[in-house]
């Protein structure tokens, strides 16, 4: 971390930018007057004073919010006016993207905390590699921020092991569970497990990842947030089904689950009043994907991959296996007018094409799937040319069945940069045979991504 490299003297520079200073004392006794009255009466412009330092604590705290904590901490030594300005910032944000500093990082925040005065928080954040003898600190941290009525409260973590569910992770604090003001919440590698009821009345948007999730705790955490919109749960385990009838939730989120530890995943959801659903990431020999109940859905994102343990015998069974799930998945989106496909997603629609040759009802059926369909979204434009065969009759399927359509849109994630003459002109001939495709709906136009 850079307050590593810079050392403890310049870590405490802001909180006491003349030496000999006691920054509690010299707040009370050198500013608060002057700044008390540049609060009520507005700044006057001095000699050589630059012109930011001049504006309204209201303003120059809602920059420093912008800032990371440390950063925000450095501007202290600007001048006796910035000084102490940010221990009234009411958002804190201290990361260790290193993930090597943890012990570092811990006591930056314990500083930051000690100086901090700000009555409400907004945003607490904190980003670093857990260790387990840290756990009292970050107990401290999380009941500081529920003091403060914090809004929103992410603890993104980092196993101290390889294997991230080993017992150490955070245990979240119980008090936690019965905060009823917190709005948002982001754990990662955090252990879920509460005694009693969950009371976040106040919860909006719940994202957890890395851990393990069992159907019993996610139905505790649903049942104690009734105005929950949002929930997105990233490589958790030990869950198969959703009963998600909360009335709130708007939009669910689920992403990769790729450990090969685990039994096969077997997804059921039953969702009656979710509109958006994402599954995404890679997800390790899951045999089932279904949606049991999804009739408020209106726009699904599929962009996720099955992965398999090639070295098996049976690979390529498995394999045509996995294609199956999507397409059981597809066929129960009756409903929904806009579909995002990824590439691997696309390989198995193909399968679904091959198979209704030999199958008139499955045709019919699939083909009623598509009788809302507004807009298809497709990943990958340059991804897809090394099955490019897949990539054309999953298009031409879609505009010939699609009666609603109005937009197909061919998308590539990345900035095409340095292409080749012959590869921008092989993009050409594919959009030029896909433009000439006959079209069930006279409002379909395809987009692409030059």
């Amino acid at each position: 971390m850079e307050e590593e490299r810079n050392g403890s003297r310049e870590r405490s520079a802001p909180y006491s930018p003349h030496h000999g200073t006691n920054p509690i004392n010299s707040v009370e006794e050198s500013s608060h007057d002057h700044r008390s009255k540049r609060r009520k009466h507005g700044p006057i412009l001095e000699e050589e004073e630059d012109r930011i330092s001049t504006l309204l604590d209201s303003i120059l705290l809602r920059i420093l919010s912008s800032l990371l904590t440390k950063d925000a901490i450095k501007t202290g030594v600007l001048s006796k006016r910035w000084a102490y300005l940010w221990t009234s910032v009411p958002s804190l944000c201290f990361t260790d993207t290193s993930f090597k500093n943890a012990d570092v990082l811990a006591t930056a925040v314990d500083e930051s905390l000690l100086l901090h005065r700000a009555p409400k928080l907004t945003n607490f954040s904190v980003l670093f590699k857990y260790k387990p003898h840290l756990k009292r600190r970050v107990d401290r941290w999380v009941r500081f921020a529920t003091t403060a009525k914090v809004d929103q409260l992410s603890l993104r973590l980092s196993a101290s092991h390889l294997d991230p569910y080993e017992n150490d992770t955070y245990k979240l604090p119980q008090h936690l569970y019965a905060d009823e003001f917190v709005s948002e919440l982001d754990f990662h590698f955090c252990e879920i497990k509460p005694n009693g009821l969950v009371g976040w009345s106040s919860l909006k948007r719940l994202c957890i990842g890395y851990t393990d999730l069992s159907e019993d705790v996610i139905n505790k955490v649903l049942m104690g947030s009734p105005k929950l919109e949002f929930l997105k749960l990233q490589n958790c385990v030990d869950f198969n089904r959703f009963d998600i009838l909360l009335e709130s939730l708007r939009k669910l989120v689920i992403d990769s689950c790729s450990l090969t530890c685990h039994e096969p995943i077997e997804l059921e959801i039953v969702a009656p009043k979710i509109e958006s659903l994402e599954i995404l990431g890679h997800f390790y020999g899951m045999t089932k994907c279904q949606i049991k109940d999804g009739s408020a859905l209106v726009e699904v994102k599929l962009d996720f991959e099955i992965s398999i343990d090639y070295e098996s015998g049976e690979a390529e069974e498995v394999l045509k296996d996995s294609f199956e799930v999507v397409s059981e998945l597809f066929e129960n989106l009756h409903q929904v007018k806009k579909l995002f496909v990824g590439e691997w997603c696309l390989k198995s629609l193909l399968i679904c094409y091959d198979e209704m040759s030999h199958s008139k009802s499955k045709e019919v059926y699939f083909k009623s799937s598509l009788r809302f369909l507004k807009t298809v979204k497709i990943f990958g434009f340059r991804k897809s040319f090394h099955i490019e065969e897949v990539f054309i009759l999953v298009v031409e399927f879609l505009l010939k069945n699609a009666k609603v359509l109005e937009k197909l849109v061919i998308t590539e994630p990345q900035v095409m940069q340095n292409e080749t003459h012959d590869m921008l002109l092989k993009y050409l001939q594919v959009s030029q045979k896909l433009l000439s495709f006959p079209r069930a709906s006279p409002r379909a136009v395809v987009m692409f991504p030059f």
